[in-house]
């Protein structure tokens, strides 16, 4: 590319408009929601700002503890470097820790911490034991449930995402940030059975109303029928016993219930 060509591409990069640039870094960061969408777009930036929001007041919090003791912001920089916290800590709190050692009261709130820090270190290491184990076991569930209910791969995926995804159902129990619709979900997901027996139920009782009436017009409808028909003749001649079953049976077969077997 020649001078005049990349003098010619960064005049048109500064033509854009912030609203150009911005609309690019949206399409970029997310290809899957049509810019034109309103509903989504103005969704998707909503949820942004939110996430937005929450960060900026966790970083004034944790601004306002690393002030009111800097030796903690000292402490959050050995870490981050790799060296060691528990040097750093004697270093800068070895007074404190004296003074706790050679009190009573101080002493017994320690030996009731690591008393504390045992216990749900071994609790940790039970739940993670635990869920390693078991996570096979679920993901051979989701499978057999994909198959038993004819669901697509893409079904399978999205269930799972729906739970275990960043920001899925798990990691907004932690945060409290349950919304109506997962309650709507949970609270039919658990009369699911009461729902489908009900809806059962009620397409039995249903069909039995259906057959009487049917059967019901079906006996009316016989009991009017004539005795003759008129014929070509002065007269009226009867139909002889043959023919008549044979007409009420050839009715009968025309309304027939869908519920007879």
């Amino acid at each position: 590319m020649g001078e005049k060509e990349e003098m010619q591409v960064v005049d048109n990069e500064n033509t854009k408009t912030k609203k150009d640039l911005f609309m690019e870094r949206f399409s970029k960061n997310y290809p899957d929601i049509a810019t034109d969408d309103e509903d989504a777009f103005y969704g998707k930036i909503g949820e942004e700002f939110d996430k937005f929001d929450k960060s900026d007041a966790a970083q004034r919090e944790f601004g306002k503890l690393l002030a009111r003791d800097p030796r903690s912001a000292g402490f959050l920089m050995v870490l981050s470097k790799g060296g060691n916290p528990m040097e750093y800590l004697i270093e800068e709190y070895g007074d404190d820790f004296r003074e706790a050692l050679n009190d009573e009261e101080k002493a017994k709130e320690f030996s009731e911490a690591f008393a504390k820090h045992a216990e749900r270190s071994a609790k940790n290491a039970e739940l993670e034991e635990k869920a390693n184990r078991n996570l096979q076991a679920m993901l051979d569930e989701l499978d057999e449930a994909q198959e038993e209910g004819a669901f697509t791969d893409d079904d399978a995926v999205k269930a799972y995402e729906y739970l275990y995804a960043d920001g899925g159902f798990f990691h907004r129990i932690l945060t409290n940030e349950i919304h109506k619709d997962d309650w709507m979900m949970l609270m039919k997901a658990a009369k699911y059975d009461e729902m489908v027996s009900q809806a059962r139920s009620e397409g039995e009782i249903a069909g039995r109303n259906a057959n009487i009436d049917l059967n019901k017009h079906k006996r009316d409808k016989g009991k009017n029928m004539p005795s003759s028909v008129p014929s070509a003749g002065g007269g009226v001649p009867k139909r002889n016993k043959n023919e008549k079953e044979k007409y009420l049976d050839s009715l009968d077969k025309m309304g027939k219930s869908v519920w007879d077997d």
